[in-house]
């Protein structure tokens, strides 16, 4: 969820409502750093009861997960161990909480230091293109597309610009929500980048008495205000929300006795680079375009400004000349608009680099000249079909760690099937730049945001307690996944659909 501070009649009111949001939410599970007598080498004490003593402990495994737990008793008592791999899934809780905006890299970093101990290693996932939240968690949920990229867009329809403010508050770009068993009010959605950390402690307060309300086997949870958190201090804000959620996490299945199982990721990833907003109006102006909210001339054109992000999208009657336009605007590290047949993707890079992509139903072709997406040496090095077609599992595998992971169907799926109402032309946006409206900007502080198509905005994660995943995901590969894990269905439609 990018930066949004538009909103100013909503910000005033939500804090109001958010007026008891300042207080700490606080969980007695802290390290005890005496530890406990009669603990293996490794374990880790806890006092989760604030009586100043051990009395629960996590105890770790060959491959240093914590896959034991331990309630410690008064005296010379032996401490009761809860083996957790041996507790079955069906009788088990399971919450599973997406957290907005948190890079594979930063996961991974914090858990490798000792954090999220319960947690089989994450997986890498790629999102789709572009890294906007909305499309994103349609995808992980499998759940029904979303009506645009952002609750702003050009809708061809009607012939006009359309959404805003009033459009996200009420959700209609966020299918999912009614999937959710807890999301916070919209309206603390823009206070969040004004006082991220008060709103995320909210958050994780609330997020746990909506589970120990004890209502659902399965607990479907989004925490929104995490993206303030990565978008005013970056991954050392993120590290500060992972170390509140583990807490919280360990807190939960030390009161159930082992018997829940949670499950955590994220949309998408983050820049992790302060940026600079790019001028495209002047620019736009300079190459004899017309800003304009309805498209009537050749040379209209409808800038969408809504977050602050890495990419941008465009309404226009002339979207290859558009693209050819803004790949020459300084920050612009692609451009991608439909071909000339109405049936592929042409992406143009600075220099005078293009492609085009074009689809079967056996995968994916990439015909290039200077090749914008640098994808030929691993491309020589895989084995299309006859017609030149490459497999979407045989790319991913091939350039989830590429500059671009898996490009070809993010492209394809960002111009044809991923919202009903796809953008005329998209860029992508180098690290160091985001896109959106010159007042919004100007309140902001971006340490890091998102929307592109390289790796880092790209690349988020997926972890379980419940056992450990493919190390490499699509978002729309997490469902059958996770199915797959648990034998039970994955969120995606509500119970009486």
């Amino acid at each position: 969820m990018t930066m949004r501070l538009r909103m100013v009649p909503a910000v005033l009111l939500a804090a109001a409502l958010a007026g008891g949001c300042t207080k700490a939410v606080t969980f007695p599970a802290e390290p005890v750093s005496a530890g406990a007598p009669g603990l293996p080498a490794g374990a880790v004490a806890y006092d989760t009861s604030g009586g100043g003593g051990a009395d629960f402990a996590l105890l770790a495994g060959p491959g240093g997960r914590a896959d034991r737990i331990a309630y410690l008793r008064d005296g010379n008592a032996p401490p009761e161990i809860v083996n957790l791999d041996y507790l079955p899934l069906g009788h088990c809780r399971h919450l599973i909480v997406i957290l907005d905006g948190f890079g594979y890299d930063v996961v991974k970093g914090f858990r490798d230091s000792g954090g999220l101990r319960l947690f089989h290693a994450p997986s890498r996932v790629i999102a789709p293109y572009p890294t906007l939240t909305d499309p994103c968690i349609e995808d992980l949920l499998n759940y029904m597309p979303c009506p645009a990229f952002e609750a702003e867009y050009y809708d061809r329809v009607k012939g006009r610009h359309v959404g805003g403010d009033l459009a996200y508050l009420a959700g209609r770009n966020m299918p999912y929500n009614r999937l959710l068993n807890y999301r916070a009010n919209t309206l603390l959605d823009a206070v969040m980048y004004l006082l991220p950390w008060d709103i995320y402690r909210h958050e994780i307060g609330s997020l746990k008495k909506t589970f120990d309300r004890r209502l659902t086997q399965q607990v479907l949870a989004y925490v929104v205000s995490s993206a303030g958190m990565g978008t005013k201090y970056g991954a050392d804000g993120q590290r500060r929300c992972l170390r509140l959620l583990d807490r919280l996490i360990l807190q939960i299945v030390q009161e159930t006795h082992g018997l829940t199982k949670v499950t955590l990721l994220a949309d998408h990833g983050h820049s992790y680079t302060p940026a600079r907003r790019i001028p495209l109006e002047d620019y736009l102006k300079s190459r004899g375009w017309r800003l304009t909210e309805t498209l009537r001339g050749p040379r209209d054109v409808d800038y969408i400004r809504f977050g602050l992000e890495t990419y941008a999208s465009f309404a226009t009657n002339s979207p290859g000349e558009l693209a050819a336009d803004l790949v020459g605007c300084e920050g612009v590290e692609l451009a991608s608009c439909v071909g000339g047949d109405g049936n592929s993707v042409r992406v143009l890079a600075p220099g005078g680099a293009s492609a085009v992509i074009a689809r079967s139903g056996s995968g994916y072709c990439y015909r290039s000249e200077g090749d914008p997406l640098k994808l030929e040496g691993i491309l020589a090095k895989l084995h299309p079909d006859a017609n030149g077609f490459y497999g979407a599992d045989e790319l991913l595998a091939a350039t989830y760690m590429h500059e671009y992971p898996a490009p070809l169907q993010r492209l394809w799926r960002a111009h044809f099937g991923l919202v009903d109402h796809p953008p005329d032309v998209i860029i992508s946006l180098r690290n160091g730049w985001f896109s959106g409206s010159a007042g919004l900007a100007a309140m902001a502080r971006i340490a890091s945001t998102h929307g592109g198509l390289n790796r880092t905005n790209s690349t988020t994660f997926i972890m379980s307690t419940a056992g450990p995943l493919p190390p490499v995901l699509r978002s729309r590969d997490v469902p059958a996944a996770m199915t797959a894990l648990t034998g039970a269905p994955w969120p995606g439609r509500r119970p009486e659909e």
